[in-house]
Order: structure tokens, then C-alpha cells, then sequence
């Protein structure tokens, strides 16, 4: 019975690490379970970093297009308001012209 008594002993101890091993195997897929959550919400987190990057790019292409249509029409009004100072200088002086005219 002795023989029979270490069989069993034996077939214990293979089903307890069997058991462990079982367990350790449970453990290693929820650990990657866990991993692969980490990587989706990493990956979720630069995707919208990315998005968030690209907005601010376009808000800052937006605000230089603004400030350059803004320059360009400051500067077109500047150009008016020169050529209506060269018109009231014309005036001016044809209006000058004709008083003299008209006073002479």
C-alpha cells in the first residue's frame, strides 16, 4: 500500500501544481486583458491629442488667414483714403482756381 499511497501523493501534487499553474495561466490572460484596455485607451488618448493638435493648427491657420484679410483691407483702406486726399487736394484746387477766376 505504500507504492499506492506515494501514487497518489504524486498524482496530488501534479493536480495542485496543475492547479497553480491554472491559475498563473487565469492571471497572465487577465493581465493582458488589462494590457490590451491600457493600449486601446492610450491609443483613444492620441487619437485625440492628434485631433486636438490638428483644431489648434486650424485655428491658428484661421487666425492668420483672418489677420492677413484684415492687413489687406486696412491697407486697401489706406489706399483710398489716399486717393480721396488726392481728390480733395484736386478740388481744392480747382475750387481755388475758380475763385480767382471769379474774383479777378
Amino acid at each position: 500500500m505504500g507504492e499506492l499511497e506515494d501514487l497518489k501523493h504524486k498524482v496530488t501534487q501534479q493536480q495542485e501544481i496543475i492547479n497553480g499553474l491554472e491559475r498563473i495561466l487565469r492571471l497572465n490572460e487577465e493581465e493582458l486583458s488589462n494590457a490590451t484596455t491600457i493600449i486601446q485607451m492610450y491609443d483613444r488618448i492620441s487619437d485625440f491629442a492628434r485631433l486636438e493638435q490638428m483644431d489648434a493648427q486650424n485655428t491658428v491657420r484661421a487666425s492668420e488667414q483672418a489677420s492677413n484679410m484684415s492687413r489687406d483691407e486696412l491697407i486697401g483702406a489706406f489706399d483710398k483714403i489716399k486717393a480721396l486726399e488726392e481728390a480733395n487736394r484736386k478740388l481744392r484746387e480747382e475750387a481755388d482756381k475758380l475763385r480767382e477766376q471769379s474774383s479777378s
